[in-house]
């Protein structure tokens, strides 16, 4: 099948938009001369608007008058192929009123019946299912990981930071992400786990923490700099950044692209570490690697081995899986990939 004009509607999370790469990368290899247009929130748009893979972006803002000039947009592209990353009722809305040739998506009872191709879901949606998406439509895959497909806006400074400087950048650093999104808590991994491995991190590779997250995660972040400072009686973590709301997408990016490590739960944050190819500790405990797991060569996944893990966050409040990982497993392998 020949399409001159093609349109994929994203998800709403970072983690979410870099498992699309790949699909977005293998359908430029595969039509090189076609536009291809890409619908995101708005808040997503830094990590796209720089991509040799796409032509123009869209947005999808909230609220039923915005959701409807989207879609009179859409439909003025006259697009032959339309594909919707995600299952839910207003992305699955717009595809079923496009106008588009061929609809691909994901099943979704009862929205999901104006689809032409659909692929089931017995995991989490992930570049796995993106990529089976393709292969669907007997489309070619070269590359079925994201590392190396993010592309910056051109560097400001030495370091490239523009919005924001942190200081002692030039030093080295481990990046720290200890903070979930509210509906995800039980992703957590203990503030008091994460200030012991931010001093034995300093005592032995010199690296200064910079802490990292959204609004939502400042607290967090707060806390475990209170369990270093209380536990760090010789004082040799001397410096520690909170920046955690403070970065746009771009900054978050220079500043994980240039970190001699990363430690992190399940994150979109950690996906973007990953995608720069840098020394990736994923801290795991409710969902599946295997879906949602780095995807770079110098990644290492630390997790518990239950038999009700993975759980994929529905009902769970023992957190058994997060609570019993202790610091010296997390530390083993941050040993692992600093001795590389």
């Amino acid at each position: 099948m020949t399409f001159k004009k093609i349109c994929v509607i994203h998800l709403n999370q970072i983690g979410d938009l870099v498992f699309s790469l790949p699909l977005l990368k293998a359908l430029r290899e595969n039509y090189p001369s076609s536009t291809i247009h890409s619908i995101v929130r708005p808040h997503l748009k830094e990590l796209l608007v720089h991509s040799p893979y796409i032509n123009h972006l869209l947005y999808r803002r909230k609220g039923i008058k915005d959701i409807l000039i989207l879609l009179n947009e859409i439909r003025k592209n006259k697009y032959d192929l339309l594909i919707t990353l995600s299952n839910s009722g207003e992305c699955l809305f717009l595809t079923t009123f496009s106008g588009a040739r061929v609809k691909v998506g994901f099943t979704y009872f009862p929205w999901d019946f104006s689809l032409d191709i659909k692929e089931k879901v017995k995991g989490h949606l992930s570049w796995y299912y993106n990529l089976k998406l393709l292969e669907r439509l007997k489309i070619h895959v070269q590359k079925r990981d994201y590392v190396g497909l993010l592309t910056l806006a051109p560097q400001e400074g030495p370091k490239g930071l523009s919005e924001f400087k942190i200081p002692r950048v030039q030093e080295r650093y481990v990046v720290i992400s200890p903070g979930t999104s509210a509906r995800r808590r039980v992703k957590a991994w203990e503030e008091e786990k994460f200030g012991d491995l931010i001093i034995l991190l300093k005592e032995k590779y010199d690296l200064n923490p910079i802490l990292v997250g959204g609004e939502d995660n400042i607290e967090v972040n707060d806390k475990v700099i209170e369990m270093v400072k209380a536990k760090d009686r010789d004082k040799k973590v001397n410096h520690i950044e909170n920046v955690a709301g403070k970065l746009g997408l771009q900054d978050l990016c220079y500043l994980l692209r240039d970190a001699s490590l990363f430690v992190g739960v399940d994150s979109g944050i950690m996906h973007l570490a990953s995608a720069f190819d840098i020394p990736v500790v994923g801290i795991f405990g409710p969902t599946d690697p295997f879906y949602v797991g780095p995807l770079n060569k110098k990644s290492l996944v630390v997790r518990e081995e239950m038999e009700c893990s993975p759980c994929y966050l529905k009902g769970c409040e023992n957190r058994t899986c997060m609570k019993k990982l202790e610091v010296k497993k997390v530390w083993d392998a941050c040993e692992q990939l600093l001795s590389q």
